[in-house]
């Protein structure tokens, strides 16, 4: 596969021709995690081989798609660990053309599934960054959450990676554990930060309809964490990682300085990325597009020389705008009043004047002349503010 030309770039309300970012679903993992409700299925080895030929078939039918050298790759699941080295060899071959010496390039991987071959094939593949799903270092905990690992099998994962000098490692922790208390949670965070880690994602269990561990909510069999106590938690991570010298540059996301996740950035700034495999989301050309979340009809598609099922929406621009706004408020240095209105023609503060000004009066929005951003003090109630800016468009 050969790197395709760069294109020249759209530039107003819609989206670039191209997408500098490429992320690529693997949806198998070795059991279903209690809380989970991405799209996922149990390993099969047929399946997945079957799933990998027709990633590469996509891939490899993407070029006109993808600028090149692309800006970053997110290989994520599931768990794409899970298909085993040869596997995940011939898969992660698939995307080398589109990388260049800057290129980040990320694969998830779950602690127990990162063997010493496994963590050969990263590097060998040129894959730069690891995003470890920790979770807990409590394996009661883990155990609540259905995590196919233990808390030791984290470490060593940590040991096995860097062993294989992949450095850049990315560890993502949950809180708001039914079972969970602040100090289970401390206790976490400094095991989690004793490790040479470069970025750390906190996120609180979210309950969803259907899984595992919303059934026993829904039974009486446990019980959500009050949100005061969620709440202590997350200040628990912001200190916590403050003092391990990471910058928090992102509601739920900390780094040492230079390691931030430029794929998630590309989220976060509204900016086009092209999304792979079923269920794979997909942001080119103002269309939002979700590939169906159903492996069989991915392949079937696929293997006819289709593109496979998805769920497609052109977004007006006045909804780009309040994605674009909603998105961004997101990171710490929120957003950059020129550049938005270079790109849609209107100041964000003229674009949405009654939640903006609603909540810069009440402190929760602090508007300069270069950005507006939401009040760190505000960071755990957010999504208030956020859902406010989408109804307004």
């Amino acid at each position: 596969m050969s790197c395709p030309a760069r294109k020249r770039e759209k530039r107003g309300g819609a989206a670039r021709s191209q997408a500098g970012a490429l992320y690529v679903h693997v949806p198998f993992c070795r059991s279903k995690c209690r809380y989970c409700d991405f799209y996922s299925i149990v390993f099969e080895g047929l399946s997945a081989e079957a799933c990998v030929d027709a990633l590469l078939r996509e891939i490899a039918g993407s070029n006109d798609r993808l600028r090149c050298p692309l800006e970053s790759i997110y290989v994520g699941g599931g768990t794409p660990t899970v298909i085993g080295p040869v596997l995940l060899r011939r898969l992660l071959s698939g995307v080398r053309a589109f990388l260049g010496p800057d290129t980040e390039f990320t694969v998830e991987a779950n602690p127990g599934t990162v063997s010493r071959e496994t963590a050969a094939v990263l590097v060998e593949s040129g894959v730069n960054r690891v995003s470890l799903g920790v979770q807990s270092f409590q394996d009661d905990e883990l155990v609540l959450l259905g995590r196919a690992h233990t808390a030791a099998q984290a470490a060593q994962a940590v040991d096995e990676l860097l062993a294989r000098g992949l450095a850049n490692i990315s560890a993502d922790l949950i809180y708001g554990i039914p079972s969970g208390t602040r100090q289970s949670w401390q206790d976490t965070l400094a095991r989690t930060l004793a490790m040479p880690i470069r970025h750390l994602s906190c996120y609180a269990l979210s309950i969803e309809p259907g899984t595992a561990i919303e059934r026993d909510v829904r039974a009486g069999r446990l019980t959500e964490m009050q949100e005061a106590a969620q709440k202590d938690c997350y200040l628990a991570a912001i200190d916590a990682a403050q003092r391990a010298g990471m910058t928090q540059y992102e509601i739920s996301n900390f780094s040492h300085l230079g390691f931030q996740c430029r794929h998630n950035l590309t989220y976060w700034h509204n900016e086009p990325y092209l999304g792979i495999g079923p269920g794979a989301a997909s942001y080119l050309d103002g269309v939002r597009r979700k590939n169906c979340p159903q492996l069989g009809a991915y392949l079937a598609a696929i293997g006819s020389g289709r593109r496979p099922p998805a769920k497609t929406e052109r977004l007006s621009v006045r909804k780009a705008m309040a994605e674009t706004l909603m998105l961004g408020l997101r990171l710490t240095e929120g957003v950059d009043r020129t550049a938005f209105k270079d790109r849609f023609g209107a100041d964000p503060l003229e674009a949405f004047p009654h939640s903006t000004s609603r909540y810069a009066g009440q402190g929760a929005l602090l508007v300069t002349a270069r950005a507006i951003r939401v009040n760190p003090q505000q960071f755990f109630v957010s999504n208030t503010i956020l859902a406010d800016i989408l109804a307004e468009a």
